[in-house]
């Protein structure tokens, strides 16, 4: 059996990873959604600057990310740098929970993605018929199921044309942000400027304006997920210890320009808050361009950017998720790690690494069916998920002081180190801790957070998960050097086929990392 490089040619070009990195992370998508959710805690100022802090640590995050990236190139992304600076004693114990912290924000992640196509599509329906009710829970399961078995298809059988839907549904980001900006600009009523910069909202029931802003910034956390995206193609793309920092850099940046100036302007348009959050069509921004520029063709129009422009996030998102699964798998980190690393003679796809993820975001969708309260409560925890495992390698790079960081020529940040990584860590930390705070008083069944029911969920999960497999396979990387690129398109395998072939690859890459 050979464990050499494959000769295809890369699946995604730079055009195509940063396409990809863009809608994983999708500011202008996903603030659409939440800038309406978060105003009745701390209002727009609490948005506005919330995003622009959150972009701080958003960029020291990614920047301690590509510091890494620039030395290791494996699918694993945030967790496997994580692996490669953690001292040789603690790597197992550490490594396992991150593996599967991020496996799960993945998980969680796509699941939001499709929540919010399923929304539009049924948003769109009522645009089309106003007589159509957006609130029936059965037709919205339906069309998330479609959504999801939609990017499974296209990941399992259509991989070539992914990076081509990813840059198409890049320009219709581009296009939707720039035309709708201008025209919400010029034909909206205007708001006052004290509503977008000063006056600070609380709705939340607690007495403490200040616990409103607290809370207040969660939308602006939960805008700014996804942030290694990019690092798990990294056995997909030329030069990946080249191209990958400078991808994640300008994802980033671009991201936070466009969420800033997409803030501000829907803050600008927002005169009856009343009326756009009682749409019946159940998504607030299509109101809000209905009511903005008077015309119902308008919105619809908007409503289709909206659909390509998160069904390309959730594609991006189901991509992202089997490809993490792969990497931990290999290693040992989930069930029936032998099956997860099968490659399919014919597409030469880890075909059950697709299918994992898809059945786990399907059994989220159940909850989705009979309850919003548990179903916000799943995607809530992605935020704790992503966030912990995006601000590990900023944690040991400042606890062991970059020892065991290989020495190189190009992203060393000298004096800045070690700011940047108190900041990544700091920002880590505030989110973990609001992202368990009940988000209004009094507490009810129907707003109590139960993130912390998920994350217990989890965490027994992982432990049953440990026990039955993990502490006698799990064997996380020492180096990147084991799996070259192109790991994800498939090896040459000489013998063995089906589960045979799946063992021999798991025992070969166990005596890899021994040696």
């Amino acid at each position: 059996m050979s464990l050499g490089k494959s000769e295809q040619k890369p699946t995604f070009g730079i055009w195509s990873a940063i396409s990809l990195g863009w809608l994983t992370v999708n500011v202008f998508g996903g603030m659409s959604f939440i800038i309406f959710v978060g105003l009745s805690a701390g209002g727009l100022p609490a948005l506005l600057y919330g995003f622009i802090g959150s972009s701080i640590g958003a960029i020291c995050i990614v920047l301690s990310l590509a510091q890494c990236a620039s030395r290791f190139s494996t699918a694993g992304g945030a967790y496997h740098y994580a692996c490669f600076l953690i001292p040789e004693p603690y790597r197992r114990q550490i490594a396992y929970p991150l593996g599967w912290l991020n496996y799960l924000g993945w998980i969680f992640t796509h699941a939001g993605c499709c929540s919010i196509v399923a929304t539009l599509v049924l948003g769109f329906a009522n645009l089309c018929n106003p007589d159509y009710d957006v609130s029936t829970r059965w037709q919205l399961f339906l069309v998330y199921l479609a959504i999801v078995t939609t990017c499974w298809a296209v990941n399992l059988w259509g991989l070539k044309g992914i990076p081509t839907l990813e840059v198409i549904g890049s320009y219709a980001t581009i296009f939707g942000f720039i035309a709708y900006s201008i025209t919400l600009l010029v034909m909206a009523p205007k708001a006052n400027p004290r509503f977008v910069f000063v006056d600070v909202t609380n709705e939340t029931g607690y007495s403490s304006s200040a616990m409103a802003v607290l809370l207040g910034l969660f939308s602006s956390f939960g805008t700014l997920m996804g942030l290694d995206g990019p690092a798990h193609l990294a056995e997909e793309i030329p030069e990946p210890k080249r191209h990958l920092p400078r991808i994640m850099l300008i994802v980033i940046l671009s991201q936070t320009v466009i969420g800033v100036i997409w803030i501000i302007v829907l803050g600008f348009s927002i005169t009856d808050i009343t009326t756009v959050v009682n749409t019946k069509t159940g998504v607030p921004i299509l109101e809000l361009i209905r009511s903005a520029t008077g015309s119902n063709t308008a919105a619809i129009i908007f409503c289709l950017l909206l659909i390509l422009n998160n069904g390309t996030s959730a594609l991006g998102s189901a991509v992202m998720m089997s490809r993490q699964g792969y990497a931990f798998a290999r290693d040992g980190g989930l069930f029936w790690n032998h099956k997860l690393i099968e490659l399919s003679p014919g597409s030469h796809l880890p075909f059950w690494s697709i299918n994992l993820p898809y059945f786990l975001v399907g059994l989220v969708g159940v909850i989705y069916l009979f309850s919003d309260a548990a179903f916000n409560a799943i995607v809530g925890s992605q935020t704790v998920c992503m966030i912990i495992s995006f601000g590990f390698p900023a944690t040991i790079l400042l606890a062991t002081k970059s020892n065991l960081l290989p020495t190189i020529n190009r992203w060393n940040f000298r004096i800045f180190s070690k700011p940047i990584y108190i900041i990544s860590v700091g920002y880590c930390v505030l989110v973990v801790i609001v992202a368990f705070i009940p988000q209004s008083q009094p507490l009810t069944t129907l707003n109590m957070n139960y993130t912390i029911l998920v994350m217990g969920a989890f965490v027994f999960a992982m432990g049953l998960a440990w026990f039955t497999e993990g502490r006698k396979v799990f064997h996380p990387p020492v180096s990147d050097e084991v799996f070259g690129a192109g790991v994800i398109q498939g090896e040459v395998v000489e013998e063995g086929q089906g589960k045979r072939q799946g063992k021999r690859l798991v025992a070969e890459v166990s005596d890899h990392k021994k040696n």
